[in-house]
């Protein structure tokens, strides 16, 4: 389940080189194209975000099942890029700065982290895994009812997400797409998607529930925005409802996650006089 919610947050991240406004009464693009336009900017997406460093503030709460807080847990994170891949290092936990022993054992993994990443070829091969799921969001969702308004000057197409009623999943991301249902926001422009908000109209149990449970009314909503220099980020990532993977979710939950105070940084390198080779 949380590989389906960081699939749908990549694919919501995704940007695409710049395109003519059309008309207000223009024909609308093919919504099979978009999904794909964004799917092959993911790709390019990595250089970008490189120069990015963000604060993420996250809320999670454990409900009963009839909504009474059982538990609350925050973090405040500090996020950055290597190579395409976030790298997060907790700040604070439960409103609390870390102690010298657990700042630590974050410098630590972060170090750790950062430098699997910097070798190009592991950071491929995870952002290969990353936008498999993307693409197996892609094959089972549909986009349809389109329609097209301006919005400050701004081309902005709106469409209902519904199942590809052609397409059998075949894993659990895809099944997870199959039940959700909702409307999605996109930036005509740039091909970014700026709004989606989905809901699972169905049960979903696999292996007797045991393996993963979806129920129905399960919410995800999720927000983008653009940078000064138009590289679009993820600025909110909310949801309510009950699902379990295997022990890793609580059955009833609903979180939080906003994203914010990003500094944009920019570096440049030259070499001074002869290089010496050391030992």
């Amino acid at each position: 389940m949380r590989s389906a919610l960081i699939a749908i947050m990549l694919l919501a991240g995704a940007w695409c080189q710049a395109q003519t406004v059309p008309a207000l009464n223009a024909p609308l693009p093919d919504p099979s194209q978009l999904l794909q336009r964004a799917l092959a900017s993911e790709k390019k997406l990595a250089a970008e975000q490189e120069r990015y460093e963000c604060r993420v503030s996250e809320t999670t709460t454990e409900t009963d099942k009839n909504g009474n807080v059982k538990k609350v847990k925050s973090e405040v994170d500090e996020q950055f890029f290597v190579n395409g891949i976030p790298i997060d290092r907790v700040l604070s936990k439960d409103g609390r700065d870390l102690s010298p022993g657990e700042v630590k054992k974050q410098d630590d993994e972060v170090m750790k982290e950062t430098l699997k990443y910097s070798n190009q070829a592991t950071a491929a091969k995870e952002a290969d895994r990353q936008n498999q799921q993307i693409e197996d969001l892609v094959e089972a969702m549909m986009l349809a009812n389109g329609r097209r308004k301006m919005e400050n000057g701004r081309s902005i197409l709106y469409y209902d997400i519904v199942p590809n009623p052609r397409f059998h999943a075949r894993n659990l991301i895809q099944r997870f797409a199959r039940v959700m249902q909702g409307t999605i926001s996109i930036d005509e422009q740039t091909g970014e998607m700026i709004d989606l908000n989905i809901k699972s109209v169905a049960y979903l149990k696999i292996a007797g529930g045991l393996l993963a449970s979806l129920h129905k009314g399960f919410w995800l909503h999720i927000h983008n925005h653009a940078e000064p220099d138009d590289v679009w980020l993820n600025d909110l990532a909310e949801g309510s409802g009950n699902a379990r993977a295997a022990l890793f979710f609580h059955p009833y939950f609903r979180f939080k996650q906003t994203m914010g105070d990003c500094h944009l940084y920019t570096a440049k390198a030259m070499q001074v006089g002869q290089a010496k080779a050391v030992k």
